[in-house]
């Protein structure tokens, strides 16, 4: 094992060349190498034994392990070991050319101590869950992308941080996991053109592996019903028309009989449920000597008798709508019944709002017949957004559980990292995919490259094909314009009673009830002033249920696989 400082140090950091021409990797190379491991900024490389793992693997925290041996009479106090910073370097030459690179960044999570073999078992990691978690939400944000709702999950406040970031991947088709070097990123599940290619003899004898997912675990459809409910606040008005059967004060007075009065009138109108929008009055003159020019005085004290009236009433209620989108999102496989596994989901908004709770007592007068709808569209795209791409997500995750590992010497790809695709042509095996995982497994018991030491790779591949539709909002049902249904204006009888001649009271029929003038023989009524209310149609009252259906399709990519 070569322990000395490298001469010429080639830095890599993992990332890919600048290049779309991809890296060819070379077989039959002969390499030395080296680890170099610091631990709180202290070279303990010195002091490795037995095997040093890194194990980095997309949308997860990096860990490391590797055993220490502390020489007896050197106190160690495990505990102070936790949160030490640590880094684990590569370094490797060949031909003549040393290079190293960083395969982790991180701190130790725990230390084991074995006070019989004096090692001291340190398990590392990069600290990803508790460094998003210190975070602030504009940072995730900024960060992480995707789609986010309160009507969805929970309101941020008071929750982990990490929980939020998970939700806001859930809408995208990435993965959030950290470099070698500790940078935080985000990358695509979606194979580019491949940044590495592995020919013939490059892949370590008998390594290439293909697993592949179960079919019930492979869902292609996914049906969300999602709910939208809202208040809607209705006036409608009706207007009343009354006038005395003569026609005019001074027609009347030719033959009088009892009038209602204004008060009468009002209550009549409330009485059935109304609150008034607007009223207008003839009333009867006060005293004059001669109203008509007839040359007969007129006596009246009372300045609110009505020879006739318009007058309006409204009524307000609250109607509940909900709106029940069901939303499927399906790739190829999914459209089709005999081979759909779905999964279903659902989600509701319910806009609150504080004018519904208001609006039976607000104040109707000069308000026309109208309604209103309480909804928020702000809120129900932010809804729609999240669930349509968490179904999609879902899609294109179950699209991607066929996974190829192979194994290779660390030395021959120091320079792939989990933002790369991967392309193998070796052992009648053809694929290309993203990569998914890389473990590198040190053996501190050799330095040939033969039996040690050894990365082993993992790229995922999509099957699905077909093609994708625009994922567009559907127009709210609700939004169609409705006739609000004002009714046509009523106008009101009259009965009068009191001579032998008057038919019958009739307590059923509506507008004025009252009697001759001077009193008679006949059958008195009573004075009284009614109106009844139409009745609300149940379609405007009760709640009002309106659906709709939309597919969108999903495509998926199909990545090269051949074997």
């Amino acid at each position: 094992m070569l322990n000395a400082s490298p001469l010429n140090a080639v830095p890599l950091n993992g990332l890919a060349s600048a290049s779309a021409e991809p890296e060819y990797i070379v077989r039959g190379q002969s390499f030395v190498w080296a680890l170099r491991v610091l631990v709180g900024g202290v070279n303990l490389t010195a002091q490795l034994t037995g095997t040093v793992t890194v194990d980095r693997e997309e949308g997860a925290a990096g860990i490391a392990g590797f055993d220490l041996f502390i020489a007896p009479g050197t106190p160690v106090v495990p505990p102070d070991w936790k949160g030490r910073a640590v880094t684990i370097d590569y370094i490797t030459t060949s031909q003549g050319v040393t290079t190293e690179a960083r395969r982790f960044t991180g701190q130790v999570s725990i230390a084991n101590w074995n006070p019989v073999t004096r090692l001291l078992s340190c398990e590392c990691s990069d600290q990803l869950q508790q460094r998003v978690e210190g975070m602030t939400v504009t940072a995730i944000d900024a960060l992480i992308g995707g789609y986010w709702s309160a009507d969805v999950f929970e309101e941020v406040e008071g929750r982990s941080h990490w929980d939020y970031a998970l939700e806001r991947l859930s809408t995208r088709p990435v993965s959030l996991d950290c470099s070698p070097l500790g940078d935080m990123r985000v990358t695509s599940w979606y194979a580019g053109a491949p940044a590495f290619v592995f020919g013939e003899g490059t892949v370590a004898y008998q390594t290439l592996q293909l697993q592949q997912s179960d079919l019930s675990s492979t869902t292609n459809c996914v049906e969300i019903e999602f709910s939208y409910r809202y208040s809607r606040l209705w006036q409608r008005n009706q207007n009343y028309t009354w006038l005395v059967p003569a026609g005019s004060f001074c027609e009347w007075r030719l033959d009088a009989h009892d009038l209602p009065t204004i008060d009468m009138v009002q209550g009549a109108v409330t009485g059935a449920g109304f609150s008034i929008v607007s009223e207008s009055y003839v009333t009867a003159p006060l005293s004059d000597p001669d109203p008509c020019g007839t040359g007969s005085p007129w006596i009246n004290n009372f300045d609110n008798l009505v020879i006739g009236t318009g007058i309006t009433g409204g009524r307000r209620w609250v109607q509940t709508v909900t709106e029940t989108y069901t939303l499927t999102l399906a790739a190829p496989a999914g459209e089709v019944e005999a081979t759909q596994v779905v999964q279903r989901q659902s989600a509701t908004l319910q806009v609150e709002s504080a004018a519904a709770e208001e609006w039976t007592e607000g104040d109707m007068a000069d308000a026309a017949t109208a309604y209103q709808d309480e909804f928020d569209d702000a809120r129900r795209a932010a809804v729609f957004d999240v669930v349509v791409n968490e179904a999609k997500t879902e899609l294109i995750a179950a699209s991607r559980q066929t996974v190829l590992s192979w194994q290779v010497p660390t030395s021959m790809v120091l320079g792939i990292d989990l933002i790369h695709t991967l392309e193998v042509d070796c052992s009648g095996v053809r694929a290309r995919g993203k990569c998914r995982r890389v473990v590198d497994t040190f053996d501190l018991s050799s330095g040939s490259a033969t039996t040690a030491p050894t990365t082993a790779l993992s790229i995922a591949l999509m099957r699905g094909g077909g093609t994708s539709d625009p994922i567009v909002m559907p127009g709210r049902i609700g939004a169609t314009p409705i006739d609000p249904g004002e009714g046509a204006s009523i106008v009101l009888p009259t009965q009068i009673g009191g001579r032998l001649a008057d038919p019958p009271y009739d307590e059923e029929k509506l507008g004025f009830s009252g009697n001759w003038s001077g009193g008679g023989l006949g059958e008195q009524y009573p004075r009284r002033f009614a109106l009844e209310a139409p009745e609300i149609p149940a379609a405007d009252r009760d709640e009002l249920a309106l659906a709709s259906t939309t597919l969108f399709r999903v495509g998926i990519p199909n990545d090269l696989l051949e074997m």
